[in-house]
């Protein structure tokens, strides 16, 4: 295998986990201690569309190198990573509805399902970062 693919498939993926990283352990817990319900509200109303379009362009490329270069698995974990990114970018107008119309249960499921989403996208990332370093 050629050490350039490789490459490009680890860096894509631990971009996708930096991402979660950053997401998760650093802006995510800083928002609701800094800023006020409303404005935490707006900012992460702007970050959420971006933070799962990089998700998706990210494993975008995981994909075509995949489908390029790789193993049949390779190709389907990265369409369930660029599946679970797309559907984090879909359901964010349900989200912000639901939170918008007071919809307490409809909002709890949608953003546990956006965890979920994440959750796999990031053990995806994981595991074709081992697999592929010991290729």
């Amino acid at each position: 295998m050629n050490i350039i693919t490789l490459s490009l498939l680890i860096l894509s993926y631990s971009l996708v986990l930096g991402i979660i990283f950053a997401q998760v352990l650093l802006t995510a817990p800083v928002v609701f201690k800094v800023l006020d319900n409303q404005n935490a509200s707006l900012f992460l109303r702007k970050i959420f569309p971006r933070y799962y379009l990089l998700l998706t362009l990210l494993t975008l490329i995981a994909l075509l190198v995949s489908y390029l270069f790789f193993k049949t698995i390779d190709i389907y974990l990265a369409l369930v990573a660029v599946s679970f990114s797309f559907l984090g970018y879909i359901i964010i107008p349900l989200t912000n509805a639901a939170r918008d119309r007071g919809w307490d249960k409809t909002f709890k499921v949608l953003h546990n399902l956006s965890v979920f989403n994440t959750l796999i996208i990031l053990l995806v990332s994981v595991t074709q970062i081992v697999r592929i370093s010991f290729l």
